[in-house]
């Protein structure tokens, strides 16, 4: 298969990394007419043979392979994020087109090497994971906002139910709140100019982050990130020049007992975007047969880690520090 597949085609797809998310995209992507999962490959986990057994696909621990194997014709990248730049690599290096999750990298250099290394080749074939573009609730804002003139300001509230993990403050920011830089880019249609971030810890564990981000545009933004919430949520708040608008809540059943009308909240990211990642493989497939790749790109992802980086860099000294600017290649362009 070339760059554009045909109807007819069937699109070949090789999942490297078996753990929650690849095997959700494994699932997502064998029940997708017109698509087939070939290979699984992870050198890890021991329920990736079996998940390729029940999928019919083959199974391997040699994720360096996936990439050239002659039954892949795309490449989904679900691995750990260390691994992600140099995988992606591997499948420009192979003509490949990937959906990678985010992060593209672990650090800007390496989200560089990747940008570069797709924009030398001429054409869009990294499709990266910020899946919220992707996602009802913020579709739906974004398309109230395209009525209500110029964004002022954005409020993006992001709740984990982490605690359990104490995760490090770089995990935090480069695996959650990347989500956060990514919404605030496509929500205001502008880039960030700079961040100023605060964080609160429990016996040495960040528990609340609050950044508030100055934009090129002049609007601002404030990203407030809970990671030891009681429920998970996601909620996006905008003021524009001529109205306001609040992302509405996800479809949920409303209990009515005991003179008591509550609604229940998730306690994971997956319950509540799982329709968004299937919405953005299925974009995903479409982009390999029409060979138009439009969802969030490996630009994308270095932007973010560049932001990542500020943010960390605030955090570490108490001051704003501003995102280093970067020359945008013709092939992102629009």
């Amino acid at each position: 298969m070339g760059s554009m597949a045909t109807a007819s085609d069937r699109v070949r797809i090789g999942i490297i990394g078996a753990g929650g998310m690849g095997t959700f995209h494994a699932h997502t992507l064998h029940a997708l007419p017109g698509t087939e999962v070939t290979v699984i490959a992870d050198p890890f986990s021991d329920d990736a043979e079996a998940l390729a057994a029940q999928l019919g696909a083959t199974f391997s621990r040699d994720v360096d392979s996936v990439a050239s194997a002659a039954n892949v014709d795309a490449v989904v990248i679900a691995s750990p994020d260390e691994t992600h730049a140099e995988l992606a690599l591997a499948a420009l290096a192979a003509g490949k087109p990937m959906l990678c999750e985010k992060p593209l990298a672990t650090s800007i250099a390496d989200a560089q090497r990747v940008v570069d290394a797709e924009a030398a080749s001429g054409r869009r074939s990294i499709q990266l994971g910020f899946m919220r573009e992707y996602d009802e609730a913020h579709v739906q804002l974004a398309k109230a906002l395209t009525e209500l003139g110029a964004v002022h300001f954005l409020r993006c509230a992001h709740r984990n139910t982490a605690s359990a993990a104490a995760r490090p403050v770089e995990v935090i920011v480069g695996q959650s709140v990347v989500h956060d830089i990514h919404s605030v880019r496509f929500l205001s249609a502008s880039e960030i100019f700079s961040v100023t971030a605060n964080a609160a810890y429990d016996k040495g564990v960040l528990r609340h982050l609050v950044v508030l981000c100055r934009l090129v545009s002049g609007a601002h933004a404030v990203l407030e990130f809970d990671d030891a919430a009681y429920a998970y949520d996601v909620t996006v708040e905008a003021t524009a020049a001529d109205g306001d608008v609040l992302t509405g809540d996800p479809l949920r059943a409303t209990l009515r007992q005991a003179g008591d009308r509550r609604v229940a909240v998730g306690a994971d990211w997956f319950g509540r975007f799982a329709d968004a990642y299937r919405h953005q493989d299925q974009a995903w497939v479409n982009s390999i047969r029409s060979g138009v790749f439009s969802g969030p790109s490996a630009w994308d992802g270095l932007v973010a880690q560049v932001v990542v980086e500020a943010i960390l860099a605030s955090l570490a000294d108490g001051e704003e520090a501003v995102v280093r600017s970067l020359e945008r290649p013709v092939l992102y362009a629009t």
